[in-house]
């Protein structure tokens, strides 16, 4: 069922001298958890053979078995393209440094504190579908690179692809979502496939292939974007919330398309990090509200990860960020910020 966190309201009597003792009610709104813990670890990262198969099968389910690209033109059978990549993604063990990432997603009110400030750019707020900016909903129609520049205002950075999925796993080996291995829960925000009819009737009016995108779905108590946090069964092994589903999410990965398929090898299997190219796709994680649900699981990547340009803004996709913990040198414990016991908090009104 769709459920909103509590917000918890102090209410301190504070007495007025000028007011010759008498006392007003002051409102204090408490400090929310803005950032989760994850310690430096080995995980399995990646995608096996049964997996990438059943993530074929339900492509197939929900697009068309042909696509074309929009970028070259070309005409690629989409879904078994996406098991080929899927393939090369086969599970290895991966070393992380311990790091902070955001609890929930970015929201329109957080972003309009950093424009406040000056850090931001405003075009987010303007440039998009307006439908979707809402103070609590997520922060979408954000282009990869202004994601960055609100995380560094925050002193951190997008999270690389290998800390999202750790932070979405965790050390359970077998964990394709943020729960665990159990099949899909119905208390996460997801959306479903497109229609026939409705695909065909916007075959000819999107920049984007209308394929990449589902329809809305309210079975899950949100028909469109919902306020971070509202699913919390669907909470991940460290504390992160909706890392399955309400809005997918940049990484600061880029994605290599065809070099892809060679694995992983040549990234290292420590802290991995594909920088790429200024013109290379990012990689998105996570599943969205109007994207079906497998999509969701946290070992898989967006079947139409070559469509995002890091200037692009899409009604699907917001972000977190994340930030490295300090190590010691003379221990290499891991411990969080000095002076704090986690990142500060964003600045609110």
């Amino acid at each position: 069922m769709h459920r909103l966190a509590p917000v918890v309201l102090l209410a301190a009597l504070v007495t007025d001298s000028a007011a010759e003792g008498h006392g007003r009610i002051v409102r204090i709104e408490s400090a929310r958890r803005v950032s989760v813990y994850v310690p430096a670890g080995r995980f399995m990262m990646g995608v096996d053979e049964n997996i990438a198969g059943y993530a074929r099968e339900q492509c197939h389910t929900a697009f068309p078995a042909v696509f074309q690209h929009p970028q070259t033109g070309a005409r690629i059978d989409f879904c078994d393209d996406y098991f080929d990549t899927l393939i090369a993604m086969a599970p290895r063990e991966v070393y992380v440094d311990a790091f902070w990432i955001d609890r929930d997603e970015v929201t329109v009110h957080d972003y309009r504190a950093c424009v406040a400030a000056g850090a931001c750019n405003l075009d987010p707020l303007v440039a998009g579908d307006d439908r979707y900016i809402r103070d609590e909903w997520p922060m979408v129609n954000i282009t990869w690179d202004e994601s960055q520049d609100y995380c560094r205002w925050r002193g951190g950075r997008l999270p690389t692809e290998a800390e999202w999925e750790r932070a979405a796993r965790g050390d359970n080996r077998n964990a394709t979502w943020p729960w665990g291995e159990f099949e899909q829960p119905k208390d996460f925000n997801h959306g479903q496939a497109r229609s026939p009819a409705m695909r065909e009737i916007d075959r000819t009016q999107a920049q984007l292939p209308v394929q990449m995108f589902g329809d809305p779905d309210d079975s899950d108590g949100a028909a469109v974007l919902a306020p971070p946090g509202s699913y919390a069964w669907g909470e991940g092994p460290y504390g992160t919330r909706d890392q399955a589903g309400n809005v997918a999410e940049w990484t600061a990965d880029a994605y290599l398309g065809e070099r892809d398929k060679r694995g992983y090898d040549g990234l290292g299997t420590i802290n991995p990090f594909r920088e790429g190219l200024a013109n290379e796709p990012r990689v998105v994680r996570g599943g969205s509200w109007r994207q079906p649900t497998f999509i969701a699981k946290s070992n898989l990547r967006d079947p139409f990860a070559s469509l995002y340009l890091r200037n692009g803004r899409f009604s699907h996709v917001g972000f977190r960020c994340s930030r490295s913990a300090r190590v010691p040198h003379d221990t290499g414990t891991p411990v969080p910020p000095r002076g704090a016991s986690e990142p500060p908090p964003i600045p609110r009104k």
